[in-house]
């Protein structure tokens, strides 16, 4: 089986997370790493056995050896370093959100098929086993038509202080990019395009959302969703339809452990996931590669653009802006 050649760029916390994974995964190889931080890009190769370490993304996208980079920037350079790699002959896995709005994601979308290079958001949650348990439930008939879903994401982010990342508007900040995105995806996943979204926060001085809560409508559903950096609380989310419901545990997004309720009988799921969970992401990639694939059949290019068109809205109904936006 072929090895896929992996770079990543920008070397942060889940970069961290995500290298760790890309060790478990069979047949795929760090080849080389990236940072604006020479010693940060030696420290983190070394760290992981990469071949290679820059102190600059563009000896990254220059580099032959390497297949596919996993970009895990900040939010407002996913798109324009998403480009640069795919106009360098590389593929992307980029962190979500793929981009700052609609724009932005249907240019890179579109350079994308125009190059014939592989290019998927980085929405680890839709590949872990869990979650496609979820769907196979949902599909399987198990809870009738869904009417509800309820899905919060949540953690005291007060001590970072409004320079940090979180409260940033220059560097994406806001819950709605950050953690929101991820509430939004699991509505979208489940229920598709609302008809109708309402949307209130909670905007720091800057500009930025510190609470954000959201209402989609559908024809015959409701979704309540949720995202705070104010306060910590058990993070479950709940789809409940006209057979049963589906209860996912604390830190739903990544939690291993689920229960399906028919007629007040529980049925309880838990899997080992390899790693953190990350690697569910790595193998669909990787494995899209070998396939010749631009996009992954799991999460399309479409997928992304139509999440990110409900996100747009979001921003627009609770009076969320960015920079970028000028």
């Amino acid at each position: 089986m072929r090895v896929i050649r992996w770079g990543i760029l920008g070397l942060g916390k889940i970069a961290n997370k995500f290298a760790s994974d890309l060790l478990l995964v069979d047949h795929t190889k760090l080849t080389a790493v990236a940072s604006t931080n020479f010693e940060r890009a030696k420290s983190f190769a070394s760290r992981y056995g990469a071949d290679k370490f820059y102190g600059s993304y563009n000896e990254l996208f220059e580099d032959t050896a390497v297949d596919i980079i996993y970009i895990a920037s900040l939010h407002p350079q996913h798109a324009s370093l998403s480009i640069k790699s795919l106009l360098n002959g590389k593929a992307v896995l980029c962190e979500k959100p793929l981009a700052m709005n609609a724009i932005q994601v249907k240019e890179m979308i579109t350079i994308s098929k125009e190059k014939n290079i592989f290019l998927m958001e980085a929405l680890w949650t839709r590949f872990n086993p869990a979650f496609c348990q979820v769907k196979k439930w949902i599909d399987k008939g198990s809870l009738g038509s869904i009417r509800y879903i309820n899905a919060t994401f949540s953690f005291n982010g007060l001590d970072k202080g409004e320079d940090s990342r979180l409260f940033n508007p220059i560097k994406g900040g806001g819950t709605l990019l950050d953690i929101g995105i991820y509430p939004i995806f699991l509505a979208y996943y489940l229920l598709g395009i609302p008809n109708n979204i309402k949307a209130s926060a909670h905007i720091t001085p800057k500009g930025i959302d510190k609470q954000l809560a959201i209402i989609l409508t559908y024809e015959h559903a409701h979704a309540l969703l949720y995202s705070s950096y104010t306060h910590n609380e058990e993070m479950r989310a709940t789809i409940a339809g006209e057979k049963g419901e589906i209860y996912m545990d604390d830190r739903w997004h990544e939690s291993p452990n689920l229960n399906l309720v028919q007629s007040k009988v529980k049925t309880p799921k838990s899997f080992n996931f390899l790693g953190l969970g990350y690697s569910y992401e790595i193998m669909e990639a990787s494995q899209c590669l070998r396939e010749g694939a631009i996009e992954s059949s799991k999460w399309s290019h479409q997928n992304s653009l139509e999440l990110m068109k409900i996100i747009d809205s979001v921003r627009k109904k609770a009076g969320i802006s960015y920079p970028s936006d000028i």
